[in-house]
């Protein structure tokens, strides 16, 4: 579908002019233990509300048909966390909801890629070929890199370019397969010289997948669950993935009706194919966990160097110019991650599914919105929530 494909691809434009590097401002130092990450700063009221947001908020259920939940933390302090909309007819969204993030998942994939650099099991700068199983070494892949998929300057040409989003998540009704994907992508000429562009590409990290696969012997959902969501506490995250089985607190995905006046069903049906770009489940709470990572610069498993360099420019951008993604000056790609100044922020999309985070260091200032409908605007959303709180 058309629209679909319109959406995935200005997904695919995530990256702007890189102006100067801007060091990253390390809070007030905290302490954290060695292997579990401190809770979220939960206040006592299970859904704290600030009444400027909330102002904001209701504004965007009636203008953009929001429908999901939103979290601000500041300081460790949650300031506000509210659900909106369904779940599913008839069944209102909470703030422990399970919704998919789609590629918000690109950073723990990135992540995981890191721990095995880490653990002498690959190089970012070796060629894929080196890594991949067997089956999908190519030949016009022997000068990319690990890092070049890392950071979606690798010339592989992504899956939303050839053929329609449905069609790569809805895995039953068209039939596709991780297998079918890769070998759909080894057949293709790469769109530039690998290193030399950048060009948003989900396959990258499908293949990505498959290295942490080969390298760890272990399964991509099994070796993000242990060795990242594990250790810091993230106990109701998981991969969506063929072994996946469903919680009763799981968002289903939707989109606004207009004829009806109504969010209606537009789900996934599977997502084992885009599990490594788009696959993780998660809640406020379980991803607040998460980006302790980046305020402490600090993780069980994960260097600080590595962590660092997931921040860091990492692809040639001049090419690109996304300036609406740019809160503190213009915005750039790391290691599946996007920055602008001090922050850290990703957007996701999938079908049924929307989704933003941004992180500010220097203000310890959180906001994440998660989103179980097609139909809002998550950017014009969590801008505006960041206006609010920094204004």
């Amino acid at each position: 579908m058309a629209k679909s494909l319109a959406l995935i691809s200005g997904l695919a434009a995530f990256c702007a002019s890189c102006a100067a590097e801007v060091p990253l401002q390390a809070p007030p130092a905290t302490t954290i233990p060695a292997a579990v990450a401190p809770a979220t700063g939960e206040v006592v009221d299970p859904e704290a509300v600030d009444p400027e947001a909330e102002q904001f908020l209701q504004r965007m259920v009636a203008e953009e048909h929001l429908s999901g939940v939103v979290l601000i933390r500041r300081h460790g302090v949650v300031v506000h966390k509210r659900a909106y909309g369904e779940a599913a007819p008839g069944r209102p969204n909470r703030v422990d909801g399970r919704f998919h993030i789609a590629s918000m998942t690109k950073q723990f994939t990135a992540a995981a890629i890191m721990r095995l650099a880490e653990q002498g099991k690959l190089r970012l700068d070796e060629t894929i070929n080196e890594f991949l199983p067997p089956r999908y070494r190519s030949a016009r892949w022997s000068a990319v890199t690990v890092k070049h998929l890392l950071s979606h300057s690798s010339g592989i040409p992504d899956y939303a370019e050839t053929r329609d989003y449905y069609d790569v998540t809805d895995g039953r009704a068209f039939g596709a397969t991780v297998d079918g994907m890769i070998r759909e992508a080894m057949q293709a000429p790469l769109q530039f010289e690998p290193g030399s562009r950048f060009r948003y590409s989900n396959i990258g990290y499908t293949l990505l997948g498959q290295i942490i696969e080969q390298q760890s012997g272990r399964g991509y959902a099994d070796y993000i669950e242990t060795e990242l969501l594990d250790p810091m506490g993230m106990r109701d995250s998981a991969v969506h993935d063929a072994e996946y089985v469903a919680s009763p607190r799981d968002a289903e995905g939707m989109r606004w009706d207009a004829a009806s006046g109504r969010q209606v069903h537009d789900d996934i049906v599977s997502l084992p194919v885009t599990a490594p770009d788009g696959g993780l489940i998660t809640t406020l709470d379980d991803f607040a966990r998460w980006i302790v990572v980046y305020r402490d610069m600090a993780h069980p498993r994960l260097s600080r160097g590595s962590i660092v360099q997931m921040s860091r420019q990492s692809a040639p951008n001049e090419h690109y110019h996304w300036p609406q993604q740019g809160f503190r000056g213009e915005a750039y790609y790391g290691l599946g991650l996007m920055r602008s100044g001090d922050l850290v922020m990703h957007e996701g999309y999938v079908v049924g599914f929307r989704s933003y985070f941004i992180y500010s260091r220097r203000d310890d200032l959180l906001i994440v919105l998660f989103t179980n409908t097609t139909s809002n605007d998550v950017f014009r959303i969590a801008s505006g929530l960041f206006e609010l709180q920094t204004r």
